[in-house]
């Protein structure tokens, strides 16, 4: 496999454009150094030669963070719909004497024990086996019950990876030296996957 190597000596931000490049499009816990080596990956590979096709390689490396964060994103919504399915599946059928609390409880308990201890989690598919669910069917209840959020994800993706499309084409169109070795840069740079090398 491919990587990019960004030498952070070798790439120049231009001086009138660092106050507009120092604010990343960050949430949450991301981490800037996280995002600043996706973008020097792309200007080392895109290699712009003046401001425009910097902001064009600002716009690639924003978009394809967009949707790495939209992937990520995705992925939770399913863990953590596995664990509802699981937590409910699991939940013993609670005596009319006691507070449902109990039941509710008792699952999220075996829930977590599910998602955090492999030991555990066969334990928590026994007992999910008798009453006649299997692993296969954890997945497709939470994929059904997430189905709609899923669908919102995807379209967001869908949405930032034609812009990203359009990002390239104008890198194309404004400098065709710089859009050929974006084309032939590697799927890893694309995606966000690269390693650094500090000199």
């Amino acid at each position: 496999m491919v990587r990019a190597v960004v030498r952070r000596s070798a790439i120049t931000v231009p001086p009138a454009l660092v106050p507009l490049f120092n604010q990343p499009p960050l949430v949450g816990e991301e981490k800037r150094e996280d995002y600043e080596k996706l973008f020097l990956a792309i200007v080392a590979t895109i290699k712009p030669s003046d401001t425009v096709v910097w902001l064009l390689a600002r716009d690639f490396a924003d978009l394809t963070w967009e949707i790495a964060r939209e992937k990520r994103l995705k992925t939770q919504l399913i863990k953590l719909t596995e664990f509802d399915v699981v937590s409910k599946l699991v939940s013993p059928i609670t005596p009319t004497f006691l507070p449902p609390d109990m039941s509710i409880g008792m699952g999220k308990k075996l829930a977590k024990q599910w998602a955090g201890d492999p030991k555990a989690r066969q334990s928590v598919i026994n007992k999910l086996a008798d009453k006649g669910y299997d692993a296969s069917d954890i997945s497709t209840l939470a994929m059904n019950r997430a189905a709609p959020e899923i669908e919102v994800i995807d379209r967001r993706i869908g949405t930032y990876e034609l812009r990203r499309i359009a990002a390239m084409k104008a890198i194309e169109q404004y400098s065709e030296a710089s859009a050929r070795r974006l084309a032939a840069a590697s799927t890893d740079v694309i995606e966000g996957e690269f390693t650094e090398a500090v000199e």
